[in-house]
């Protein structure tokens, strides 16, 4: 079984490569607890909001990786500057590391 550190870098990798959020919205006022940039960071789409985006295959891999590293529904996002994947808390008001 894949821990939360290697599902949250599999994840990393899977945004890098399908150039996730497809939207480009960014959370001003979050900053990153990796790098520390304020103006970097966005939302990364819930698995339900991309299943018509993605082959059947990348969406159970990507649910899968997401229900790992958020199992409990909390938001994730990823920092456009260090690449980071991160949990968004207080309704996307503030971001802790993995």
């Amino acid at each position: 079984m894949m821990n939360e550190i290697q599902a949250a870098e599999k994840l990393q990798q899977f945004a890098v490569d399908k150039e996730l959020p497809f939207r480009e919205t960014a959370l001003f006022g979050v900053k990153c607890p990796y790098c520390g940039k304020s103006d970097r960071i966005r939302t990364l789409e819930h698995p339900e909001e991309l299943k018509d985006r993605f082959t059947a295959e990348e969406m159970k891999r990507y649910s899968a990786l997401w229900m790992t590293v958020a199992p409990c529904g909390e938001f994730l996002g990823i920092c456009k500057f260090c690449l980071n994947i991160i949990k968004l808390l207080e309704n996307r008001r503030r971001a802790e590391a993995l």
